[in-house]
């Protein structure tokens, strides 16, 4: 759960959805897992997807005060990607876990 190996940036992420009206993705963004991390190799990224399957249809950029935080929703209104870039706290702790559990979430 993303709620057990990020807890900080996901109350991070609730407080910036209420100031951004956004309110009603707070219970979908409590449960989510992360399925997978970004590949992508930028060194200023720990981005990871929510869904099995990511096809964005629409996105939520939340304003943090470090860093970058954008929410990607499916057509569903589903959210399937956490865009985190600019965070080296979040790829740190993200790879503890990934690093601890053998890769496996």
């Amino acid at each position: 759960m993303l709620s057990e190996v990020l807890p900080d940036l996901v109350e991070e992420m609730v407080y910036l959805l209420k100031q951004q009206g956004a309110d009603p993705l707070e219970p979908k963004l409590r449960a989510l897992r992360i399925e997978s991390v970004c590949d992508c190799g930028d060194d200023n990224c720990a981005s990871f997807a929510t869904a099995l399957e990511v096809k964005v249809a629409d996105y939520l950029e939340l304003q943090s005060m470090e860093g970058q935080l954008i929410i990607d929703l499916n057509a569903a209104s589903e959210i399937c990607f956490i865009e985190v870039l600019g965070r080296p706290d979040i790829k740190y702790l993200l790879e503890e876990y990934y690093d601890a559990a053998g890769g496996n979430s």
